[in-house]
């Protein structure tokens, strides 16, 4: 699966050529290109835009007028989450689909974003869905008697996490500024003037990815959260629909995904990669 990523290793004589358009590159529409050393560091960062042209990567804070979710502006930890900074604030592409490993900022960075861009005014609401499938191995709870929130806060509680409590969840789906959705309750729906947020993405099928996508109404983004690693039943692995996604999407103008390859969490959280 493609990472929506491009590194591209270079000598100061061919970083020159480059610089002076004698280098020439094959890029997909909205892929980013990031420019090594020999020792693998990054020196520069690019992106070939909707339009084919090569230009310098760039991003804002996020958060810098009012952030719900810390004192100060939230900016890239890395170098993939500038990558990540720039998909989330191009409003040009509108499926957008971000993957890594856990703790990457997968989460942290769509939610604050989408929480600025509804404050903004920029949408007029989130839409969280995501599909009911439980941890592997482990045993279902069996039903909850509750309202449909009630019932789907266990599986938005990343965002409850993020806002700091369940109350301020609440008070934004009061306000009409979120709202939950389960994935068997998509169908005919049109979402409008918002951004989905589609989470644990990669317990979709490739028809969910289709069906999701197909709600897209205008004004509206869709994004696709997910960590290939954390797949819950052998259907999702076979019939993937994150890899639907890349597959038929990748180049297009309307698509932009980005791949995320360190924890930002903690150190401890990092140890899980150890373990796989």
């Amino acid at each position: 699966m493609e990472s929506g990523i491009k590194n591209v290793y270079m000598n100061d004589n061919e970083l020159a050529k480059f610089y002076e358009g004698k280098f020439p590159l094959e890029m997909k529409l909205n892929e980013y290109l990031f420019i090594r050393d020999i020792d693998e560091n990054v020196i520069d960062k690019k992106k070939c835009n909707s339009e084919g042209e090569i230009t310098h990567l760039k991003h804002k804070p996020i958060g810098s007028k009012n952030n719900r979710f810390s004192r100060k502006a939230i900016v890239p930890l890395n170098d993939e989450q500038f990558a990540l900074f720039d998909l989330l604030q191009n409003r040009q592409i509108t499926v957008k689909q971000i993957t890594g490993v856990a703790g990457s900022g997968k989460n942290y960075c769509a939610f604050a974003y989408a929480m600025e861009a509804i404050d903004k005014g920029e949408y007029n609401k989130v839409v969280l869905i995501r599909n009911n499938i439980g941890v592997k191995d482990t045993c279902e709870l069996g039903a909850l008697p509750a309202g449909i929130n009630e019932k789907l806060l266990p599986f938005a509680m990343p965002a409850a996490d993020l806002l700091g409590s369940t109350s301020e969840l609440f008070k934004l789906i009061e306000n009409e500024q979120v709202e939950l959705v389960h994935l068997g309750f998509v169908r005919g729906r049109s979402f409008e003037n918002s951004i989905i947020i589609v989470d644990e993405s990669e317990n979709l099928t490739a028809e969910h990815a289709s069906l999701l996508v197909s709600r897209v109404g205008k004004g509206s983004v869709i994004m696709f959260l997910g960590d290939t690693a954390q797949v819950d039943k052998p259907i999702f692995a076979k019939n993937s629909g994150l890899e639907r996604l890349n597959e038929r999407l990748f180049g297009h103008p309307l698509y932009g995904c980005v791949h995320l390859l360190k924890t930002e969490r903690s150190e401890t959280a990092g140890l899980a990669l150890l373990m796989q």
